[in-house]
């Protein structure tokens, strides 16, 4: 009797998936995560733009010999340097670029648009308790010169 309790109550109790598909606000947070995550982009926009470097590299060999000839009382020193073109590349760069996921990018601004103004009112803030701050210090300043002038 109590193991189909326990059954009966694991296939009865709370779902979680359905507790989320249900609830609009739930549902659309956890969207959210997900798309954050980059689980699912169904509104993808791929821009490619195709930029082609050529670039021809030949790879040399040099041979550098010394040739020395004498003539009646001279002597002749001649140096070749011969360069013996062994191969040559051809580089063919493309550089494409591409866009994910406009909901991912949209969801993103969001967020820094709001930390953006999350930062603005701390500094806000900080430059207040500063001023109060220099206030106090002024106002313990001029009551210690009070008491230490009499």
């Amino acid at each position: 009797m109590i193991r189909i309790s326990l059954i009966l109550l694991l296939f009865v109790s709370c779902n979680p998936v359905k507790k989320v598909l249900k609830d609009r606000t739930m549902f659309d947070q956890v969207a959210k995560e997900v798309i954050k995550a980059g689980l699912c982009a169904n509104d993808t926009t791929i821009i490619t733009k195709s930029d082609t470097t050529i670039k021809v590299d030949t790879l040399t060999i040099v041979d550098e010999q010394l040739e020395v000839k004498v003539f009646n009382d001279t002597t002749y020193i001649t140096k070749w340097k011969t360069r013996f073109v062994k191969e040559s590349l051809t580089i063919h760069d493309t550089i494409k670029r591409y866009i994910v996921d406009n909901a991912r990018v949209n969801i993103l601004q969001a967020e820094l648009t709001s930390a953006k103004v999350e930062a603005e009112n701390w500094r806000g803030r900080a430059n207040k308790a500063f001023g109060w701050l220099i206030i106090v210090l002024m106002g313990i300043g001029a009551y210690l010169y009070i008491k230490l002038k009499r």
